[in-house]
Formats: C-alpha cells, sequence, structure tokens
C-alpha cells in the first residue's frame, strides 16, 4: 500500500499536533473527516494463500491510497520450507503483497537473533520492536519502536509489543531484551501523542487475555491487532477493537476507520471509530498470478530439497502400522528421541497412530526429508509440559489399553521404559515404569515431550492436559522438522529396539 510515513526520527515539539495547540482554534479550522482501511495477518506459517490474499488486499483496497497492511507475528517458523531457507520466503512473500508493518512474533528467534536480524534487513517494510531490546537498549536488530503516517489531515501513529515468554518458547539469546507490555505500551502511547499522532494502533503478540488487560490499563490505544492465537476474533475491551486473522492466510481481516474532528470544551478533538470490521475466508478466491507464481517457485524447491538426503540408518527403521500400535519399533524410538532431544526433555511420548509411512527401511538406507514427512504427515509440533509421576502412568494406561483394537494411542517412548500386561484389564495393564534406570516416582515431576494433538487429550491422553505447558503448540517446532534435523545433526542413525517397552510372560 502507497502512501507517506512519517518515521520515528521525528523531534518532541514539532509536530503537527503540537503548532494545532500553539494556535487558537475556531470551528472552521477543524479538519474534514477520513478514513483507514487496514488489511490484518497474522501467524503465518504456509505460503499457499498468499495468492489469494493479494487478490483480497487488491479488491479491498481499490481506490484507498491510505489503505495498509500489518501482520501480527510469527511467520519465520515453523514450517517445512523454513526449515531450508531459515524464514527467507515469508519475507519474500511479504513483500510482494505489500505488506507495510509487521510485529515480532516468537517463531521469529527459532533460528536465533543473528537470523532474525538478516530478515529483518531482507523486508521492505519496517518490524515493530517496542519491547524488543538489543544490547545496546534499542530496538533489536535494525527494528524500530514506533512508526508515523498520515491518512488524509491526520497522523496515524503504531508500535509493537511482543510476549515476554518469548524467551522460553524460542532462542532470543542472553543479548535480546524482551521487556514489560505494559510499562512499553505506556512510553509508547505518550511518545506518539507528544509527537502528534491523533490516531493509535497497537500491534501486539500476545495471548487475547493479556490483549484484553492492555487495552483495559494503557489509555489511549484505539485499536489492538494481534496474533499468538490461532483463532479468528473481533472483541471490544474498554472501547478498543481487538482484532486477531485466525492463522495461515485463511483469512484476511478488514477494519474500517472513521476519523473526524470536533469542536470539544478545550478545543478540536479527535474521534476515532471502527465503522465495520470483517474476516473473509480465502478458500475459494481466484488467486493473484503474479504472487502465485512465486508460490510455485517457492513449492518447486520444496519439492526438489525433500529428496535431499539427510542422513543414513545402520539398522532397519521399521514403521508399520501393525508394529508402531502395537510394540516398540526402531523408527518409533527415533522419533521419540529426537522429540525429547529437541526440547531437552527428560521422557517423550508420541502416538503409534501419527506414525504413517507402514514400511521398512533397511539397515544402510539413505533417509530423505520426503521420507520423514512421508513418516510424520499430519503437521503436529513438538510440546514440552511438566508432568506428576502419576499422570504418566496413567497415560501408559492408555497407551496400552486398546492393543487389541491396533489403536492408535499406542505410545512410542523415549527416557522411559515400561513392562505391560496385555491378560489384564485395561486401565490396569502397566506392571512396571522406570524413568532413566530409576522408578517412576507419582509424586515427582517430570518434563515431557508429546505433541500438540495428545497434550489437548487426543487419543485418549486426557492425563496430558493436567500438564503445565512450557513450550505450547504457538512455540513449538514442527515433528517432522525436528526429526529431520536430528537425523542431519547425527549424520548417521542406529536405533534399536532395546526393551523400552516389554510385555509381561
Amino acid at each position: 500500500m502507497q502512501h507517506r510515513r512519517l518515521r520515528s526520527s521525528l523531534t518532541l515539539g514539532t509536530s503537527l499536533c503540537a503548532l494545532l495547540l500553539a494556535t487558537p482554534v475556531l470551528a472552521q479550522d477543524l479538519r474534514e473527516a477520513a478514513g483507514l482501511t487496514i488489511f490484518h495477518i497474522n501467524d503465518i506459517y504456509i505460503i499457499d494463500n498468499f495468492p489469494e490474499l493479494m487478490t483480497l488486499i487488491e479488491e479491498g483496497s481499490a481506490g484507498d491510497a491510505t489503505a495498509i497492511v500489518t501482520v501480527g507475528g510469527d511467520f519465520l517458523s515453523p514450517s517445512l520450507l523454513s526449515g531450508l531457507d531459515q524464514g527467507q520466503n515469508m519475507i519474500t512473500m511479504f513483500n510482494s503483497i505489500g505488506v507495510d508493518y509487521a510485529v515480532f512474533g516468537n517463531h521469529e528467534f527459532d533460528f536465533g537473533p543473528d537470523i532474525a536480524a538478516e530478515r529483518i534487513a531482507e523486508s521492505e517494510f519496517p518490524w515493530l520492536g517496542t519491547n524488543v531490546l538489543g544490547a545496546d537498549g534499542e530496538p533489536f536488530g535494525g527494528s524500530v519502536a514506533y512508526e508515523m503516517f498520515e491518512a488524509g489531515p491526520y497522523t496515524v501513529g503504531l508500535f509493537g509489543v511482543l510476549t515476554p515468554e518469548t524467551a522460553e518458547l524460542s532462542s532470543p539469546g542472553e543479548n535480546v531484551e524482551i521487556t514489560d507490555i505494559y510499562a512499553a505500551s505506556e512510553e509508547a502511547v505518550a511518545y506518539l501523542q507528544e509527537q502528534g499522532a491523533d490516531v493509535i494502533i497497537a500491534l501486539t503478540h500476545l495471548t487475547i487475555a493479556d490483549d484484553r488487560a492492555l487495552a483495559a490499563s494503557i489509555d489511549g490505544i484505539d485499536v489492538i491487532l494481534g496474533g499468538h492465537d490461532h483463532d479468528p476474533m473481533s472483541i471490544f475491551e474498554n472501547g478498543v477493537l481487538i482484532h486477531k486473522s485466525g492463522s495461515d492466510g485463511e483469512f484476511l481481516g478488514t477494519i474500517h476507520l472513521a476519523i473526524s474532528e470536533s469542536e470539544g470544551r478545550d478545543g478540536p478533538v479527535v474521534d476515532v471509530a471502527p465503522t465495520s470490521w470483517e474476516v473473509a475466508t480465502t478458500s475459494g478466491v481466484t488467486g493473484e498470478a503474479s504472487v502465485q507464481e512465486i508460490v510455485d517457485d517457492f513449492n518447486q524447491l520444496l519439492d526438489e530439497q525433500l529428496g535431499v538426503v539427510i542422513g543414513t540408518t545402520e539398522t532397519d527403521l521399521v514403521s508399520l502400522r501393525g508394529s508402531v500400535r502395537t510394540e516398540e519399533t526402531t523408527f518409533g524410538n527415533l522419533i521419540a528421541d529426537a522429540m525429547r532431544a529437541g526440547v531437552d526433555a527428560d521422557i517423550a511420548i508420541t502416538n503409534g497412530g501419527g506414525i504413517r509411512g507402514d514400511t521398512t527401511y533397511p539397515a544402510g538406507s539413505e533417509i530423505t526429508r520426503r521420507d520423514v514427512l512421508t513418516e510424520l504427515p499430519f503437521g503436529n509440533v513438538t510440546v514440552l509440559m511438566e508432568l506428576s509421576g502419576a499422570d504418566v502412568r496413567t497415560a501408559l494406561e492408555n497407551g496400552v489399553s486398546q492393543v487389541e483394537d491396533v489403536a492408535g494411542r499406542f505410545p512410542q517412548v523415549s527416557g522411559l521404559a515400561f513392562t505391560w500386561d496385555p491378560a489384564a484389564a485395561p486401565g490396569s495393564r502397566v506392571v512396571e515404569v522406570t524413568v532413566g534406570g530409576e522408578p517412576l516416582d507419582d509424586s515427582a515431576t517430570y518434563r515431557l515431550a508429546t505433541n500438540d494433538y495428545m497434550a489437548g487429550g487426543g487419543d485418549g491422553y486426557a492425563a496430558f492436559t493436567n500438564g503445565d505447558l512450557i513450550i505450547d503448540a504457538s512455540g513449538a517446532t514442527l515433528m517432522a522438522t525436528m526429526v529431520s534435523n536430528y537425523i542431519e545433526d547425527e549424520g548417521t542413525v542406529a536405533p534399536t529396539v532395546e526393551g523400552r517397552i516389554t510385555r509381561a510372560e
């Protein structure tokens, strides 16, 4: 979108607002009403919907020179493509659809701060990092604290804040400080108002609870455009419109603001009102051709790269359906080991039903990324939680409760071993459990790696909903990426069936 930006280097006291306040205001001096259209997306992990997004943006901005496109964070990771180019593809896509402003999400630090800084430099739009500071105390890596632009006769100011939980959810490093969102927001609003901002927009990557608290506690914010939550939503809190557009570009949020000035007791008063807001699906939309070409090129590259060898196995890797759902397997051990190592957990449990290759890779086979994606096609991510030993035991009972039906809940594990009795009644089959060679302590707390589906109680793992999430789905890495990276780092893998899961005689 084309509009004139006023950079945050504006000097205090030289803004339009300051000049107006210094001059007596008469009724005829009131500025004419204006409008502002905002297109918003957030939490984008795939590129397939960008052509459709471009079509909707072009149709919605026809004749509107002040329309802007904003992004609510989380786009550099996780995806198979980003695993290859560390998020460069997403910057290309954002540049292609004319993104104007973006805020950091936690996933922007998944590849570390140096890569994040490289992606910022490649962007044709500013990143708002009001509370994301580098070692020098300035906004990190070339990001900016504030931005300003003109919408008709009015000045619009923006700032952006990121959840401090990023320090645990991702890898920002010790030289990146994510400061308190409320203090940073209060300072940002005060600064923008001093610079003459008539409208203030906050780009955030926070939970909806934090967004609502921000709206309730900081005066002066007119609109909050968020991310982090993956559901489309629009709500009002303390007169502030809070909007999020789902995830993966499946929806485009459109907000229309009416800006006007009226005579107040002490001078002109600017009124900002959302006149309409909607969420439009990209499903069924004809994609814009030039953007589709870029997507096709990236998908071709991905297809080529999926065939690249990432390692070799010295043992048979078994992912046969009848095996991963009834017994310990070598491929199950490999996946669980990669998950446990990837999040530094004590133990890992994943469901055999999520392993879909139904094949055997003979010893000596070369393993490709396509092989891993074939085995793990569902797009699940690896989450980390703290869970009691008692709940671990209950989860294992669930895992072996339907072996007779070859159910997908059968567990493939790492860091623990257990014995179960198929002759016992479901719910009473687990005979013995050890963690690191020591008996499972029901009262102890363990760091468990599992997938997001199971963490939500899927496949009967209700016990996992009792855990305290340390890395939830919003901060997690794709299982397929984690396993691919593990194999690539090892170079050669040689998992064996080693007695992690045994049947009682």
